[in-house]
């Protein structure tokens, strides 16, 4: 009998083993950013043949591991999604900066005016473009924050006129919006 509570036990321990070194942290595409846990057997995937279309509301300075906690959330999103199979073609991500996050758009020298050290988001934001992410500040919110739009946004950054505009255009061409 304990032989076979035995075999038993190295039998779960086994499989919860194998669960836990299926669970590392990883960062599959974006490297720095975004990183996540997948698993395989979960009620819900990535569906490998769907275009994703997701428009990011990006509005807050709050940070994850030392950049904009938005645009870290972006790169998760895709780090998923081409874990789970979704090819880079099928990913359209915009975000949408404004409120307490317009700083993120500042060019280095700006920021360090403003903030006093340099813009820890430019390479994220660099990142995410090379990954097809458009990224687009809201001018009023340049406007409210006395920002120059033509000498202090940085150049992975598109000036649109406003975050009322772009979000509602981006969900009436068919992406979803993610808060």
């Amino acid at each position: 009998m304990q032989k076979i509570k035995a075999i038993i036990y190295i039998c779960l321990l086994s499989i919860v083993g194998n669960k836990a070194i299926a669970q590392e942290w990883t960062n599959p595409v974006i490297k720095n950013y975004g990183k996540i846990k997948y698993y395989k057997d979960v009620a819900m995937q990535p569906d490998r043949h769907m275009d994703y279309k997701i428009v990011f509301n990006i509005t807050t300075d709050k940070e994850i591991d030392g950049v904009n906690a938005g645009l870290w959330k972006m790169a998760r999103t895709i780090n998923l999604l081409r874990a789970g199979g979704v090819k880079e073609k099928n990913i359209h991500l915009v975000g949408v900066i404004h409120g307490g996050a317009t700083p993120t758009v500042l060019t280095n020298e700006a920021y360090q005016k403003i903030k006093g050290r340099p813009n820890p988001n430019l390479d994220i934001l660099k990142v995410l473009k090379e990954h097809g992410v458009q990224l687009h500040v809201c001018g009023q919110a340049v406007a409210k924050a006395n920002i120059d739009p033509d000498t202090e946004i940085n150049k992975y950054i598109t000036f649109s006129l406003s975050a009322l505009i772009d979000i509602p255009t981006f969900q009436l061409k068919g992406y979803a919006l993610m808060p």
